[in-house]
């Protein structure tokens, strides 16, 4: 009899553990930003909001006083977004993108924008790195010419840490950005598909809503060759936050990393 109680305990206890770790991955799957406060100090005039709709975990649409974008999925991929710009009051449609796939992985990507289409590819490579190569498409004649420059992205972990663009012929110029993240969860890491898109998404000055973390600083260097004349001003950036008692992060403040000065707030509701 003591035996069989015990198998009992056993089993109930492996019900109750199961369902409250299901419960647990719901809830944070269900964890979305609604709406982001973006706060410029020097410029209180230029302040806005953007709002968040969703479908379950899948993102229907965000706007803020800027304009809007809509998405579509097929299963658990966004295939396509379409961007619009507000003027005067009127919905002005700006530029469409389509998002393809292959073994889980983005694979292209085509924009079209005022009558051009531009396509990027993607190439896994063995080292870990993915290579993206870009394309000129000519809408009348369907011919394509490749850009002679190349980007390199190496991801680790889910966040995007090194690009590094050899820019096209005649510059000479190699840019290269590196990216730092802290171990708090991004607050857009729920949103199905997201993060998927590597490189390709940012909103605003959200420039890492596809990683898994969140972007503490990053910085850019230009390698320049022997025939390069171009000047460039120090680029680099961090961030700070302020997070809930889950981890996600409920305040973000950018600061120029050389002068000091806050370029913005942004505050996170969800």
């Amino acid at each position: 009899m003591q035996k069989k109680l015990v198998c009992c305990l056993s089993v109930i206890f492996l019900v109750f553990n199961s369902c409250s770790n299901e419960e647990y991955y719901h809830s944070e799957n269900a964890i979305l930003p609604k709406t982001l406060k973006t706060i410029y100090p020097t410029s209180p005039s230029e302040n806005y909001d953007t709002n968040f709709i969703y479908d379950g975990n899948k993102i229907v649409s965000i706007t803020n006083k800027n304009g809007k974008r809509d998405y579509k999925y097929d299963g658990s991929h966004i295939v396509k977004e379409r961007v619009y710009s507000f003027y005067k009051g009127e919905e002005t449609k700006s530029y469409e993108t389509l998002y393809t796939y292959e073994n889980d992985k983005l694979k292209t990507v085509a924009k079209f924008v005022n009558g051009t289409v531009i396509r990027y590819i993607y190439n896994y490579n063995n080292d870990g790195s993915i290579t993206k190569e870009t394309y000129d498409l000519e809408i009348d004649t369907w011919e394509e010419t490749k850009r002679t420059g190349k980007d390199v992205i190496t991801i680790i972990d889910g966040n995007i840490m090194k690009s590094e663009y050899n820019w096209e012929d005649g510059y000479d110029v190699i840019s290269v950005v590196n990216y730092e993240y802290d171990t708090n969860k991004n607050a857009f890491k729920n949103i199905k598909g997201l993060n998927l898109l590597l490189d390709q998404y940012s909103f605003d000055y959200e420039i890492n809503m596809s990683s898994n973390n969140n972007m503490s600083r990053y910085y850019v260097k230009n390698i320049q060759g022997p025939s390069s004349n171009i000047i460039f001003e120090p680029h680099a950036f961090r961030m700070e936050y302020k997070y809930n008692k889950k981890g996600y992060p409920i305040k973000k403040t950018t600061y120029d990393y050389y002068t000091e000065r806050i370029i913005e707030i942004v505050e996170y509701m969800y």
